[in-house]
């Protein structure tokens, strides 16, 4: 997740101002979250992602945009943020959003498409989406998965996590963040008051699932577990044409 101090800064690679890991989580195995990839730029990981089909991976837009693809790999399958499952080094296309707006996070969604179909299995397996007009309720639960840092100065890291949050009132993330950020219809909030549990450097990208059905994309927010801010989320249904339109799916 993108992190917010005095200004918005790129989550992966332009500046330090990146909240993308998760604080509070549990350790989980990739057979528990099988959608869940790694994606690494320049030998390192940087971002999450998830498995729409054996062609196609879903991520934030700030996590490649400007990136060279050839710079860029994708780890499925694996519990692990730097070994094991299969290792994804041939990219063919990188499609992030005509209304994505770097300074403001807007439309913060993008999809990569290896040069060659990978094998999905129990521990690759595509995850659902939701349909263009789907909702869902404040104070639903729903479990945000990564390998991003686990204290605010840590490291990424090594084994997934996994954490449940609840979803937040539209209108009041949008106040608790109107002094840093706008949020828009098209982004989601989760999180926790107390600043306990969140997302943080390396979630980036990651998935927000909710019964199996991925609703947000972990986007930005204030810091990690910073108290009174909840993640903010690419809301998913927001952008469910646009990914029927570039993937098929």
């Amino acid at each position: 997740m993108l992190t917010l101090f005095f200004l918005l800064t790129v989550a992966s690679g332009y500046g330090t101002a990146i909240s993308d890991r998760i604080i509070g989580g549990t350790s989980v195995t990739i057979r528990d979250y099988p959608y869940q990839v790694s994606i690494i730029y320049n030998g390192a990981h940087q971002c999450g992602g998830s498995i729409l089909s054996n062609q196609w991976i879903l991520t934030a837009a700030h996590c490649v945009y400007r990136r060279k693809i050839n710079l860029i790999n994708i780890r499925v399958g694996s519990t692990y943020v730097s070994s094991g499952g299969t290792l994804l080094t041939d990219i063919s296309k990188l499609i992030t959003h005509p209304q994505y707006d770097e300074d403001s996070y807007g439309f913060d969604v993008a999809l990569i498409k290896p040069a060659k179909a990978f094998a999905l299995s129990s521990s690759a397996r595509a995850v659902r989406l939701p349909s263009a007009t789907s909702t869902i309720s404040i104070g639903t639960r729903a479990v945000v998965t990564g390998w991003g840092k686990t204290s605010t100065n840590g490291v990424v890291s090594r084994t997934l996590q996994a954490l449940t949050v609840p979803i937040v009132d539209q209108t009041t993330c949008y106040n608790v963040y109107i002094y840093y950020n706008t949020v828009t219809k098209e982004m989601l909030c989760a999180g926790y008051t107390n600043g306990s549990k969140d997302t943080c450097q390396g979630d980036s990208g990651g998935p927000l699932v909710h019964n199996g059905v991925q609703v947000g994309i972990v986007s930005w927010g204030a810091g990690c577990a910073t108290p009174g801010y909840p993640g903010v989320y690419t809301r998913i249904s927001a952008v469910r044409a646009w990914i029927t339109k570039q993937a098929g799916i």
